[in-house]
């Protein structure tokens, strides 16, 4: 069996079940796959987006809680003052000169204004001068950084002020004016930011806030709701500290991405900043994600257990039914089955599998028994075909394209002596070494038709001459793919083409001398009758000797022709001159008693090119022409040689005025032994030879006309430029 196409081969190596798995993939795992990346995606931006406005809202709200909480605790301040009865007159009076009563009683005053409120620390009275005048811890120790604070910003309106101790939590100072440009400042204890804290803290606990002071340092953060107090500045914020709200996206110490919201509390020009990992604010969608992968895993695993069953069901019976055709394509399972299962589909494509299996074994059977018998008659036709090749006594020889013998007959290799299948033509015939010149075989690759040639080539003989006949072979398409050429010797053949050559010319000399004879027998009685009149008259002979002479010169003129006819070179090929062998051909007819009535005419082309040829041919071939036209004459007409150039040939028309040639005859006009003469006037061999001879010489000999008004014959032969001798 053959070889399966490439195609075929490339579609095999995709199973139906491939088939499922992409159509699954494609159609159903695919979309669902991009449609839920997509939607996560969509979401991920939303919640990301939702939750840096919520961040927002929630920095906004709790720096408004803060700007509320440090608003109550700068009214606090202002309250314990009005609310202490003396205690404007108290301060006074203790920047005065009777002091220390009265910094006692403030003293007492003020430890009780701290013990009602949990959160303060101390509450001191600050002089104009900056001194401490009263404190709430009782003994002043000297000038006080927080006092001093207290005086520079609360000495003409209430002020609220972060303050961190270098060695100390940070604090809130919260200033208010009194009489005399003293200064009530409030201590605030770290327990306020624990508060304030507490108080942010209850949002979302993964939320990490920080509240910074007027010079962006951490007062309070929360971490994770755990209250944690620094003073370190939030290098990592992606954006400046600033007079309005802002969020963004940064990273935090540990590099988390982060989603971070600012807002300013402007009554003391703090912030707060709230931070939260982007993870945990995407944390639900995380979630869901883990849902949704679960839920995608166990469809393509539903997805999967469907393409299994479907495989089972409907793959399994289908690779059975390819694998059995698999087997009958192989050459080796006619006939083979596969047991149905299936849909029923699949059930009825597996009966009609097996009736189709059954019928091309039985159509095998029954091809196989074809085949050998039609092998038999392609044996016995082959057998009969060489028998037939070789029951030929001629050289029979195949070439192809490139002259290479494909075929050869016991003739062909008897003639040559050994094997010749596979050898060169040219080479084994000619010894040559490229295409012969006017190759036979060449012409009929290149046109199509038969052709024929005469070539000498080597044999076990020798060289001997051959008539090679070509005949196209040509393919299913109509092309020439090699040629059949049959050839024979020739040389018995020439020698009896001579033979009869030369009986031909010899009864066309017969003719001529029998003309000459009756020429002669005038010229003899002249001289005879001269001869008696010397003999009885003496003294008159004289005169008979003028006579005699005249007729013995032309007695001579004629036997010198009929010689010079005899003595022409037979076999020497050399340049003749067409118009002088005519001259020649016509000064002999001349002589033949036939002719004394018939008007011999020469139309000769001046300057006529040289032919190449056997003098004696060419006077043979015209001295027939010219006594068939005696003949066609009757004794009465005109013979017309004429001579003229066309392109490369020289022509030669031979011409009469007679009745032409019989319809009937035209046929068989150049066949041998075919004569329209008399009994015993004719060997009808005249135009037969004639033509042979031209063809020999490369030219042509054609009847031009026949009619009533006359007969005209021409010749064609090559033309070799020469001037006239």
């Amino acid at each position: 069996m053959g070889e399966p196409a490439p195609a075929l081969d490339r579609v095999r190596k995709v199973t139906v079940g491939q088939w499922l798995i992409v159509l699954v993939a494609v159609l159903f795992v695919g979309p669902l796959f991009i449609s839920n990346l997509w939607g996560y995606l969509k979401t991920r931006r939303a919640l990301t987006a939702t939750a840096e406005r919520n961040l927002r809202d929630v920095a906004a709200v709790e720096a408004a809680t803060t700007d509320d909480f440090v608003r109550q605790a700068a009214e606090l301040v202002p309250a314990l003052v009005s609310g202490a009865p003396g205690m404007v007159e108290l301060i006074g009076a203790a920047a005065g000169p009777d002091a220390g009563a009265a910094r006692t009683r403030l003293h007492e005053q003020l430890r009780v204004g701290v013990a009602g409120v949990p959160e303060l620390d101390e509450l001191q009275v600050v002089g104009a001068g900056g001194e401490v005048l009263a404190s709430s811890r009782g003994a002043v120790t000297g000038p006080d950084l927080a006092a001093a604070l207290c005086l520079g910003r609360g000495r003409t309106q209430p002020a609220v002020v972060g303050f961190e101790r270098g060695d100390g939590p940070p604090e809130l100072l919260v200033a208010t004016p009194v009489a005399g440009g003293a200064v009530f400042c409030a201590r605030f204890r770290f327990a306020v930011y624990e508060r304030l804290l507490a108080t942010l803290s209850r949002g979302r606990a993964v939320a990490v806030r920080y509240l910074l002071d007027e010079d962006r340092r951490v007062i309070a953060a929360a971490p994770a709701g755990v209250a944690v107090a620094t003073g370190e500045r939030l290098a990592w914020l992606p954006r400046p500290a600033a007079a309005t709200a802002w969020s963004a996206r940064g990273r935090g110490p540990d590099g988390a991405a982060l989603s971070i919201a600012y807002s300013p509390v402007p009554r003391v020009g703090w912030a707060i900043v709230v931070a939260i990992p982007v993870d945990a604010a995407l944390a639900d969608l995380e979630a869901l994600k883990r849902q949704a992968l679960v839920g995608f895993a166990t469809l393509v695993l539903v997805a999967a257990l469907a393409i299994f069953l479907t495989w089972r069901t409907l793959v399994g019976p289908m690779r059975a039914v390819s694998a059995a055709a698999e087997r009958i394509a192989d050459g080796g399972a006619a006939g083979a089955t596969v047991a149905p299962s299936g849909p029923r589909e699949l059930i009825e494509l597996a009966h009609a599998f097996n009736r189709m299996s059954l019928a091309l074994r039985e159509s095998h059977d029954t091809m196989a028994d074809r085949i050998a018998a039609r092998t038999r008659e392609l044996r016995d036709s082959e057998e009969f075909l060489e028998l037939l090749l070789n029951s030929i006594d001629q050289r029979v020889v195949v070439t192809d394209r490139d002259y290479r013998i494909v075929k050869a007959n016991n003739a062909a290799e008897r003639m040559h002596g050994d094997e010749l299948v596979g050898a060169v033509c040219y080479q084994r015939f000619e010894g040559r070494t490229s295409p012969c010149e006017d190759c036979p075989a060449a012409h009929t690759f290149a046109t199509g038709a038969p052709a024929t040639a005469e070539r000498s080539q080597h044999t076990v003989n020798g060289q001997e001459p051959l008539s090679i006949e070509t005949y196209p072979v040509r393919s299913d398409g109509g092309a020439v793919d090699s040629v059949i050429a049959i050839s024979r010797v020739t040389s018995r053949e020439k020698q009896l083409q001579a033979h009869l050559a030369f009986q031909e010319k010899m009864a066309a000399l017969g003719q001529l001398a029998a003309g000459v004879a009756h020429e002669l027998g005038n010229p003899l009685a002249s001289i005879d009758a001269q001869l008696q009149r010397a003999e009885r008259d003496p003294a008159g002979a004289a005169t008979a000797v003028p006579i005699v002479r005249k007729e013995v010169g032309r007695m001579g003129r004629m036997l010198r022709e009929l010689v010079d006819l005899a003595r022409r070179k037979r076999d020497k090929v050399g340049l003749a001159a067409p118009n002088q062998i005519v001259d020649d051909v016509v000064r002999l007819i001349e002589h033949d008693p036939r002719a004394r009535n018939v008007e011999l005419a020469r139309d000769l082309a001046p300057a006529l090119p040289g032919v190449r040829l056997v003098e004696d041919h060419l006077v043979q071939v015209l001295l027939n022409l010219g006594l068939n036209a005696l003949d066609a004459l009757g004794g009465a007409g005109t013979i017309t040689f004429a001579t003229r150039v066309a392109g490369d040939r020289v022509e030669v028309r031979v011409s009469d005025t007679g009745p032409g040639v019989a319809r009937e005859a035209l046929a068989r006009l150049f066949e041998p032994f075919h004569t329209t003469k008399p009994p015993g006037r004719g060997t009808g061999l005249g135009l037969f030879v004639s033509k042979r001879i031209i063809d020999e010489l490369g030219g042509e000999l054609e009847l031009e006309a026949t009619g009533p008004t006359g007969t005209t014959f021409i010749i064609k032969l090559p033309a070799v430029p020469v001037e006239d001798p």
